[in-house]
């Protein structure tokens, strides 16, 4: 008579586990994605391309509670070097996962690209640009909260992000 008790004690305990599991994977909240414009951000020192840059954007991201996803147009390799570069290759230089770096197809710029994985992600955009020209196919470019505006200066990162509520 123990045999079917343990086993029954035994699939009474996995029921519970997964349940308890399935009980906190709903708790645990949604990451908290902000989409970067590395091609915009590649820029912030002085103007000049520089992964350095967008990797410190990136640490400053990071220590606020975000969880980063970073896009740039194809010809970043030819911008900071003279090669191209893969998303493995960007994602080796900025220390991010592979799965969080993208590049726009050829001869298409990411800027379409990030406006649309923040509409799905309901992300915020870390960039400078205004996407005037994307304003018709994404209204929400006009309105406040969604781009967050950025400097880099003496070494210093400093993000216009809204207060944390």
């Amino acid at each position: 008579m123990t045999g079917p008790l343990i086993l029954t004690a035994i699939f009474v305990g996995l029921g519970v586990a997964a349940l308890a599991s399935v009980w906190f994977a709903r708790r645990k909240p949604p990451p908290n994605w902000i989409i970067v414009d590395g091609s915009n951000v590649l820029h912030w020192d002085q103007n000049r391309p520089d992964m350095q840059t967008v990797a410190r954007v990136l640490r400053v991201i990071e220590a606020q509670g975000f969880v980063p996803v970073v896009w740039f147009d194809r010809n970043v390799g030819y911008k900071v070097g003279d090669r191209f570069l893969s998303e493995a290759d960007l994602a080796d230089r900025l220390t991010l996962r592979t799965s969080r770096v993208f590049l726009a197809g050829k001869d298409t710029p990411a800027d379409p690209w990030v406006l649309a994985q923040a509409r799905d992600l309901q992300a915020m955009i870390v960039t400078n640009d205004r996407f005037r020209d994307w304003a018709e196919a994404h209204p929400e470019v006009t309105g406040p909260g969604l781009l967050i505006r950025g400097r880099l200066e003496d070494g210093v990162v400093t993000l216009d992000l809204p207060p944390r509520a």
